[in-house]
């Protein structure tokens, strides 16, 4: 992989950010020609995201022999639909996107998790973040985000989000909130930090992120505790996984990647997670029945 596959092309009528010419769709087989498609979903701004992630492409491709053609998609159905379709090979995912997948289709499986920058844990916290001006009117909890509910205008991630959607929404459940009913208005951001924008410009009341993506935003002075001000905090979630198909990729292929992961220094994993990330633990379909479990109690699964 060199510099010039970090070329964008956006194809305005599905919206995929492209770096390599065909990524996305034919299904033809991945041994045979020895290439493995990858489709992700950009937290931040995409082109930065392409750069920090391919020394991780390099170091795949010189342990593997095979190519790697990566597709940046809108968003986590967009990443479901191309594994499923076999139109992708490997995906990195949220865990509830993940758990989609795999209850569709159980060759799509986990081998690696991430280790966070922040906890040095490979595990992660849903948040419930509301705006300045809400907090003042009484909004500090979700005893009172429910007293207050007819004027909040809520934003979540995404419908396959973890802990942009899945965990928070649970939570209001429990919390006696109906977000369809009960709340003002709700809207899809379609990322993290479009969550926490929405948040501190006012466009909406409330939101829900996660405590991966809210620290960096405000380390990168996009938003402050003042600003955006966390209300709510979830039990621990299981990591975001790499994930691949194991019946487009050679088992010996399947292995190299997985140790190519695990064997990263945590230089190289800040590197390519910018800054969220120290490393890798090894996956498996058993980590995440808690997100499973969850997602059939809403009747997402």
């Amino acid at each position: 992989m060199n510099k010039k596959v970090l070329n964008i092309s956006i194809l305005i009528g599905i919206l995929f950010i492209t770096i390599f010419a065909g990524c996305i769709g034919n299904t033809t087989s991945t041994e045979k020609e020895k290439v493995i498609r990858v489709v992700m979903i950009p937290d931040e701004d995409p082109t930065k995201m392409l750069e920090d992630m391919e020394p991780l492409f390099n170091k795949l491709e010189k342990a593997t022999g095979y190519k790697f053609k990566v597709n940046l998609v809108p968003d986590y159905t967009a990443a479901v639909e191309a594994l499923l379709n076999k139109q992708a090979d490997m995906a990195y995912l949220g865990p509830f996107t993940y758990v989609s997948a795999h209850y569709r289709d159980p060759n799509i499986v986990p081998f690696v998790m991430e280790v966070s920058a922040k906890t040095g844990k490979p595990t992660y916290h849903s948040i419930i973040v509301v705006n300045k001006e809400t907090y003042d009117m009484g909004v500090k909890d979700l005893k009172t985000l429910k007293e207050h509910a007819k004027e909040i205008t809520f934003a979540f991630v995404d419908p396959k989000s973890t802990s942009g959607y899945l965990i928070p929404y649970y939570a209001l459940l429990k919390a006696g909130i109906n977000p369809e009913k009960d709340f003002k208005k709700i809207i899809f951001a379609g990322g993290h930090d479009a969550v926490e924008l929405a948040i501190k410009e006012g466009r909406v009341n409330a939101g829900a992120d996660n405590d991966r993506t809210y620290p960096v935003m405000i380390e990168k002075g996009l938003i402050s505790n003042e600003t955006n001000i966390i209300i709510w905090k979830s039990d621990p979630i299981p990591g975001y996984p790499w994930v691949y198909r194991i019946d487009t990729i050679p088992k010996d292929v399947r292995e190299k990647i997985k140790n190519t992961f695990l064997s990263m220094s945590k230089e190289e994993a800040l590197k390519i997670s910018g800054g969220k990330v120290i490393g890798y633990v090894e996956a498996s379909p058993k980590d995440y029945q808690i997100i499973e479990d969850a997602a059939k109690a809403l009747g997402k699964l």
